[in-house]
């Protein structure tokens, strides 16, 4: 198998997609995941891509005898490849996203959520109780059921938690993604 080249044909398809788009983002985890396949960890390296350049210049360094050093190289390249560049800050802005801070603490957009969670709580709140009833939430009966998990006819800022982070596909799977414990969901409402 040809590392480099399937590298490089995911960084083509990086390329020929906006950063904002999902395909994009696809292509870019697709190549992580070939990245870690040859010896590379996301979990480790602050940026696989920039990481991997860094060492092939630094070999090529060592193996030339070329007056230059391996980092310059690397930041001459990206400078020089600007699909490249966008690759290693599209995986930063994911990581920096959606990777636990470590020490306990949440994704930085698991954070955002639950603090929004909490001022729409706080906010819909007529009697201070941290609960909302049915008519307090302004949710459909469907939904409010839905959240409604101990079945007291309240929901407070934890139910809605839980039932907004339950199958929800897309953020559960970046969230386990860059997460260390790959494989374990972690418990992203508590």
């Amino acid at each position: 198998m040809n590392i480099s080249g399937s590298i490089a044909n995911q960084l083509n398809n990086l390329d020929q997609n906006s950063v904002g788009n999902v395909n994009a983002t696809q292509d870019y985890l697709g190549s992580v995941k070939i990245l870690e396949k040859a010896g590379f960890s996301p979990f480790i390296e602050s940026s696989p891509l920039k990481s991997t350049l860094y060492r092939i210049f630094d070999r090529f360094v060592q193996k030339t005898g070329i007056d230059t050093t391996g980092s310059q190289l690397k930041d001459e390249y990206l400078e020089k490849n600007p699909p490249a560049r966008r690759a290693v800050n599209l995986y930063n802005a994911l990581e920096n996203t959606f990777a636990s801070r470590g020490n306990g603490e949440k994704a930085r957009i698991v954070d955002f959520l639950n603090s929004q969670i909490d001022e729409y709580v706080s906010s819909k709140d007529s009697n201070s109780d941290t609960a909302l009833t049915g008519e307090e939430s302004g949710l459909s009966e469907t939904l409010f059921a839905a959240m409604d998990s101990n079945r007291d006819s309240k929901v407070n800022a934890q139910e809605m938690r839980k039932n907004f982070y339950n199958n929800f596909t897309e953020m559960n799977y970046a969230l386990d993604y860059f997460q260390n414990n790959r494989g374990v969901l972690v418990d992203i409402y508590g």
